[in-house]
């Protein structure tokens, strides 16, 4: 064999390698942040210059135009609290009180952080959408099934999901410490 073959065979392996590993690498999106909260993880470097390439790329390759902690913080769930993957043909509870933030949405996403196909065309909810009870919390059913009552985000038989939390314009309470802020809890109530 040629030395200019083995070069081009070396080159070439190289590169496969090196992309395989950014592509394994980048694949947590959102999640592995370095602040954790129960099931939630995020990193308040998001949309700023001084995050770090590897976060930028997991940015980019999810598609998230994000904007910086002061304005918006970005938290991602792909478990229970048990740290069990989330099943779209269990049934979860996600609640809460309301959030230190001005706004806020829930959305479900495949693992592939694409929205999940479902016949309700839903794939998300917001602190503005989601009634109060009298204890003044809200409560979202995830699940194949619409429930009886109460807000619905449409899980997908045989499919797994994940949660992505906005917090628009996060309280000054909220940015002093991410990691004991009260985010939303999410319960297997069954499969």
């Amino acid at each position: 064999m040629k030395s200019w073959h083995r070069y081009a065979i070396t080159l070439v392996g190289g590169i496969a390698v090196g992309l395989g590993a950014l592509w394994s690498l980048t694949s947590a999106g959102f999640s592995g942040g370095a602040i954790v909260n129960g099931p939630w993880s995020t990193s308040m470097g998001y949309g700023t210059k001084a995050t770090d390439p590897l976060t930028r790329a997991r940015v980019a390759r999810g598609g998230m135009l994000a904007l910086p902690a002061v304005e918006t913080v970005y938290w991602a769930a792909k478990t229970d609290p048990t740290g069990a993957p989330l099943d779209g043909n269990c049934r979860y509870s996600l609640s809460g009180t309301p959030l230190d933030a001005r706004w806020w949405s829930v959305t479900i996403y495949d693992t592939k952080g694409y929205m999940v196909a479902n016949a309700a065309n839903k794939w998300s909810v917001n602190g503005a959408n989601v009634a109060l009870d009298a204890k003044g919390e809200w409560r979202v059913t995830i699940s194949p099934e619409k429930p009886a009552e109460g807000a619905w985000l449409p899980g997908t038989k045989g499919q797994p999901f994940h949660l992505t939390l906005r917090m628009y314009n996060p309280g000054k309470a909220f940015r002093g410490a991410p990691e004991k802020a009260a985010l939303p809890r999410i319960v297997k109530e069954g499969c």
